[in-house]
């Protein structure tokens, strides 16, 4: 057993190397499988249908940043040794003032993808007028700092049994707080059905 950093609920990354590693579809999805619970490099290479060597490389990279740590060894049957991997917290979230400008493309479209599915939920129920394009871009960066500025009071809390009801609590403090700004707030008022 390895003695493994108590996991927090929140980690705010400022560090630009950690934040261009996040910049991938597979370290974030291996991040994210983790969360749930810690796993083998085998069941990793399993669940995401990559070989061993391709886990490796990024679990190599995220234990280097300190995303991820060994939470235990275990000998299997034959006598071989394998290492489970965890993050060191259950959510990660960029601070946009650090993202790199070669990855900042990378974040903003995860945002607008996040978006996207919010405003499609609004505007079934009638709670969203139009956005354009460039508004929904320049929602995404706000999205971005506001994700921060919520997850700021979250940075002592303890890790929650499922990250994912953590991560909707956030995003939706985050949302709250934009439809209460004077910018964005007409955006989020009721339309009539058409």
């Amino acid at each position: 057993m390895v003695s493994a950093k108590t996991k927090r609920a929140l980690l705010i990354l400022k560090d630009r190397k950690a934040i261009r590693l996040l910049a991938d579809f597979t370290r974030m999805e291996i991040i994210r499988l983790l969360s749930k619970r810690p796993m083998t490099e085998t069941q990793l290479s399993g669940e995401l249908g990559l070989t061993k060597t391709a886990v490796g490389y990024h679990l190599h990279l995220l234990l280097d940043a300190g995303l991820i740590q060994v939470v235990k060894f275990e000998v299997e049957t034959h006598g071989i040794m394998q290492k489970y991997y965890a993050p060191v917290a259950s959510l990660f979230i960029v601070d946009p003032d650090s993202i790199p400008e070669d990855v900042k493309r990378f974040f903003i479209h995860l945002q607008i993808e996040h978006l996207r599915g919010m405003f499609s939920v609004f505007r079934l129920y009638h709670h969203v007028s139009t956005i354009s394009s460039e508004d929904l871009e320049r929602l995404a960066t706000a999205m971005l700092r506001q994700l921060k500025n919520v997850g700021e009071k979250y940075l002592d809390a303890e890790a929650p049994e499922d990250p994912e009801a953590l991560r909707v609590k956030i995003y939706a403090e985050a949302l709250a707080r934009l439809t209460e700004e004077k910018e964005w707030s007409n955006l989020f008022k009721k339309t009539p059905k058409s």
